[in-house]
């Protein structure tokens, strides 16, 4: 079952990535992502992986388990980016020990559907789809090239 759940995950960012490759036809538009990515990042993820995403942020000091290189994840997956296991572990069905349990992981509520569903029931996964995948898209844009 959890395989499947991952070909399906994967199915479905690879036919995202094809609708936002084909409507984003022109770089402006895939920047404008990658800043709301980086935006993202810097509100959610930089207080532990640090500001330039190395692990090194103020609060790394005082965990457990040091933040990831977030701009290395190519180099140790010699040459390809973890589009899936990312997504999974932000949106929460990867557990990952550094961020705790997924009852009060370090963004709370913000990459859960339910959440926003009391905002826009309508376009709740949507939202929260949109958000990890600027984010996703934001952290390819700095990994460190294959040497």
């Amino acid at each position: 079952m959890k395989v499947l759940n991952k070909v399906l995950i994967s199915l479905k960012l690879i036919l995202l990535l094809v609708i936002i490759s084909y409507c984003a036809s022109n770089a402006s538009e895939i920047d404008e992502l990658v800043i709301e990515g980086e935006k993202e990042f810097q509100q959610r993820c930089a207080l532990c992986h640090g500001e330039d995403a190395k692990g090194d942020g103020p609060y790394s000091f005082a965990l457990v388990f040091k933040p990831a290189d977030l701009t290395q994840l190519l180099i140790k997956n010699d040459g390809v980016f973890p589009f899936i296991e990312i997504y999974l572990v932000i949106d929460g069905r990867e557990i990952v020990k550094s961020h705790g349990t997924r009852l009060m992981p370090i963004w709370g509520d913000r990459y859960n559907e339910e959440t926003w569903s009391v905002v826009s029931p309508q376009y709740a996964k949507t939202l929260v789809r949109g958000r990890i995948f600027e984010l996703l898209l934001y952290l390819y844009s700095i990994q460190e090239p294959k040497l």
